[in-house]
C-alpha cells in the first residue's frame, strides 16, 4: 500500500473520530440526580409558619368615638379590613404637634373619631411597609395608637394622628378628605347594624382605659394538645445540631453546645434557649430595629407556630415580647408564660429566647358563656382592699390558658387588668378562680 494511501485513511479516521466526539459532546446531558446530604450538614428546619411584620404587629382594638358614646370592637377581621383601607392612603406632612396637645385621652375622646390601639409602642419607620409610608417623610418617633379625625378640617384635607400615649407624643399627617367620608360613612352604618360593636365608657377624662358596659357573651374552647418534637426545635435553633451534646434534668432535658444552652421543661411546658458564652460589659447596643430583627429571628425557623402577636418592648433593654392571641382578637394568658415568646438580645444576637414546646391542635370543644359588664368588673375591683386606681393601666377580657392530664387545652375567658405594669386576672365571683391549672 502507497504511503499517501495510509495517510488518506488514517486522515480519514480521525475526521470520523473528531465527528464522534463532537456529536457526543453535544447531545450529553449529565445525570442530575439529588446529591444525599451527608452527616455533616445541616438541614433547615422550620416548626411552623413565616409571617411580616404586618401580620405579627397589629392593633387589638377598634374604637368609634362619636360625642358621649364609644363604640368598640377586637374583632380581628373588622380591625384587619380597616388596616388595609389605611395602607391605601398615602400619608404625608408628618408633623410633631405634641406641645400643643395638653391632655391626649382629652383630645382623642373630644372629637369624632376612629382609633386604632395598639398593645405598646411601635417605631413608625419600622411600621412603613405596613402602612405604605413615604421613605423619606417619616420622623423617628413612635406609637401605639392611630387616631382618624372624623370631621375632615378642610374639603382637600383629612387628618391622623400618631399617638405615643407612653411617651405624651403625637404626630399630625394628612390623607386625602375623600378617603376619610367615605370612611366615616361605612362606619356608621356597621356601627348601628353589627354586633360586634359593644358600647364603652372611659373612666374618666384623664384615662385610656374603657369599659364595656354590657356583659358579653364569649365561648370556652377546649385544644388537642400538640407537642413539638424537641429534636424539631434542637435543629431549627442550633446552628450544627451535630455538636449537640444531650443531657437528662429533673424536669426535662437540656441540649448544649459550646456557646449555647436549650432548656426544655415539661413540667411548664416551655423552652428556654440561652447563650452561656461570656459577653464582655459595655458591648451591648441599643439597635433601631429591635422590632423587625426579632421577627426576623422568628421567621429563621418558622417559629409562628400558632396566633402570636407583638405585645412589648423595651428599647433600653433590648426585651421584646409576642403573646397568643384567639381568632377572635383576644389576649391569652397562662402560667409560666406558656402563652408567651420572649426574647432577650445583646449586641447583635439574640441572648435568650423563651417560648411554649408545644402548639395548639384541632378544636374538640366549644360552649358559650356570659361574662359580667366592665364597669361591673371596675366596681369589683375598686372593693378590693389596697387597690388603687391610679395604677390601674388597662382592663379588657382574655382567655386562660391551661392543660388538663388528658392533653386538652382549655382556654377559659375572663375578665384581665393590668395594674402596675403587671397583668393579673380578676377573680371570677362564683368560684374565686380558674378551675383547672397548668399541668
Amino acid at each position: 500500500m502507497k504511503y499517501e494511501t495510509i495517510k488518506s485513511i488514517v486522515l480519514l479516521i480521525l475526521v470520523v473520530f473528531s465527528i464522534l466526539l463532537t456529536w457526543m459532546l453535544w447531545t450529553y446531558q449529565p445525570n442530575y440526580d439529588t446529591l444525599k446530604e451527608s452527616g455533616n450538614t445541616v438541614e433547615e428546619v422550620s416548626l411552623g409558619e413565616t409571617k411580616e411584620l404586618s401580620k405579627i404587629v397589629r392593633p387589638e382594638r377598634l374604637f368609634f368615638h362619636q360625642g358621649e358614646k364609644h363604640y368598640g370592637t377586637f374583632d380581628s377581621f373588622e380591625i384587619d379590613q380597616t388596616m388595609k383601607e389605611l395602607s391605601l392612603w398615602g400619608f404625608s406632612e408628618f408633623e410633631d404637634i405634641s406641645d400643643l396637645v395638653k391632655n391626649i385621652p382629652s383630645f382623642i375622646y373630644d372629637k369624632n373619631a376612629l382609633e386604632l390601639i395598639f398593645p405598646d409602642i411601635v417605631p413608625l419607620k419600622e411600621y412603613r411597609s405596613a402602612l405604605q409610608l413615604p421613605s423619606n417623610d417619616i420622623p423617628k418617633s413612635n406609637f401605639d395608637r392611630i387616631v382618624i379625625d372624623l370631621e375632615p378640617e378642610t374639603r382637600e384635607g383629612g387628618v391622623v394622628y400618631f399617638i405615643s400615649s407612653k411617651e405624651q407624643e403625637v404626630l399630625r399627617a394628612y390623607v386625602s378628605a375623600s378617603y376619610i367620608n367615605d370612611f366615616k360613612e361605612r362606619y356608621l352604618m356597621d356601627i348601628s347594624a353589627n354586633e360586634k360593636f359593644a358600647l364603652y365608657e372611659p373612666i374618666n377624662r384623664e384615662s385610656f382605659t374603657m369599659l364595656r358596659k354590657d356583659p358579653v357573651k364569649i365561648a370556652l374552647y377546649k385544644y388537642l394538645y400538640l407537642k413539638i418534637q424537641t429534636e424539631k426545635l434542637r435543629d431549627a435553633l442550633f446552628s450544627d445540631p451535630n455538636l449537640v451534646s444531650k443531657n437528662y434534668s429533673s424536669f426535662g432535658e437540656e441540649y448544649t453546645d459550646t456557646t449555647t444552652l436549650m432548656s426544655v421543661n415539661y413540667e411548664t411546658n416551655t423552652v428556654s434557649y440561652l447563650k452561656t458564652e461570656n459577653v464582655e460589659s459595655g458591648t451591648t447596643t441599643k439597635s433601631e430595629n429591635l422590632l423587625e430583627k426579632s421577627i426576623d429571628f422568628i421567621n429563621s425557623h418558622g417559629g409562628w407556630t400558632d396566633n402570636y402577636r407583638y405585645v412589648e418592648m423595651d428599647q433600653s433593654e433590648q426585651v421584646i415580647l409576642f403573646r397568643l392571641y384567639d381568632l377572635s382578637g383576644y389576649p391569652i394568658f397562662g402560667d409560666n408564660g406558656v402563652s408567651e415568646i420572649l426574647q432577650i438580645w445583646n449586641a447583635s444576637e439574640i441572648n435568650k429566647y423563651y417560648r411554649s414546646n408545644f402548639m395548639l391542635g384541632s378544636r374538640v370543644e366549644a360552649t358559650e358563656i356570659t361574662l359580667p359588664s366592665g364597669t361591673n368588673v371596675l366596681e369589683q375591683l375598686t372593693n378590693v382592699e389596697g387597690f388603687d386606681l391610679d395604677f390601674l393601666q388597662d382592663l379588657t377580657i382574655g382567655y386562660h390558658m391551661s392543660k388538663d392530664s388528658q392533653d386538652v387545652i382549655f382556654l377559659e375567658p375572663a375578665w384581665y387588668y393590668k395594674y402596675n405594669d403587671e397583668w393579673k386576672m380578676v377573680p371570677s365571683s362564683e368560684d374565686g378562680g380558674i378551675k383547672h391549672g397548668l399541668e
